[in-house]
């Protein structure tokens, strides 16, 4: 009897302990995540969550995917045929890799090399909408931040803003305002929080967006366990990793897997 004790005792310790390990927070973004226009990596809106989210509770970690320069096209699933003339997914920064990890929360903050680099909004808009879709299916809690402003002509700015409303809209409630309060109605900076090259913001900044990442409670977000199927996902892919991939083309209203079925079909 006590030896059955013991051995039930033990395997609820290493259960515990297997949830904890499963307790992370992975980022997925460009040089802003990366903590560009911060003076240290600490400083950055990264870092902070970073070290925030060691105090609050040690069990969870935080794993940043981000890297400068990038574009929601590195972001896409592997096996994703990019477009001709964008960039080619990164199979070690990419949704797939995201997913691997068995995070209990995604938080995507892209900011503006799409735009920037004069990209059509059907399809930057397309991959965060297929992004989006892929960790619903695997039941991960999926959290946007909207684009910082940016020293572009105007209309580049126009669609800054318009990628802003978009993702305040259809992202809500799990849509995080990185704009407001560091760019004002046009689209450029304020310059209390340029970090004076007219796309990065600077410490100032940084604490603002970690402040607003604190305020949105992620981890409250977490209704399952990392890794554990979604609604229409089989368990064999959850515990595999090996995830549909997703896409939504430009002028599609649904998202297909690469063999062009409908999403959740």
């Amino acid at each position: 009897m006590k030896k059955t004790a013991l051995v039930i005792g033990f395997l609820i310790a290493a259960g515990t302990g297997a949830v904890a390990q499963d307790r992370t927070i992975v980022l997925m973004g460009a040089s802003t995540s990366a903590g560009v226009g911060a003076t240290t990596y600490d400083s950055s809106f990264a870092g902070r969550y970073a070290h925030y989210l060691k105090n609050q509770d040690p069990a969870w970690t935080f794993t940043n995917l981000a890297v400068s320069g990038y574009t929601t096209f590195q972001l896409m699933p592997t096996g994703y045929a990019a477009p001709s003339g964008r960039p080619k997914t990164d199979p070690a920064h990419n949704i797939t890799k995201a997913l691997s990890l068995h995070p209990r929360v995604l938080l995507l903050c892209m900011g503006t090399n799409d735009i920037a680099n004069g990209y059509p909004a059907s399809q930057y808009e397309a991959n965060y909408d297929s992004l989006h879709a892929i960790a619903e299916r695997a039941g991960i809690p999926f959290w946007v931040t909207t684009p910082l402003p940016r020293g572009v002509d105007a209309a580049k700015r126009s669609m800054i803003l318009a990628l802003r409303d978009r993702i305040m809209s259809r992202d809500a409630p799990r849509a995080i305002n990185f704009y407001d309060s560091l760019g004002d109605a046009q689209g450029n900076y304020y310059p209390a929080f340029n970090s004076g090259d007219n796309i990065h913001t600077n410490n100032h900044g940084h604490r603002l967006l970690f402040e607003r990442v604190v305020a949105a409670s992620l981890i409250s977000s977490v209704t399952a366990l990392a890794g554990s199927p979604g609604p229409n996902l089989p368990r064999e892919e959850a515990s595999t990793g090996r995830f549909p991939m997703l896409y939504l083309a430009p002028g599609l209203s649904e998202p297909r897997d690469l063999r062009g079925r409908m999403f959740g079909r």
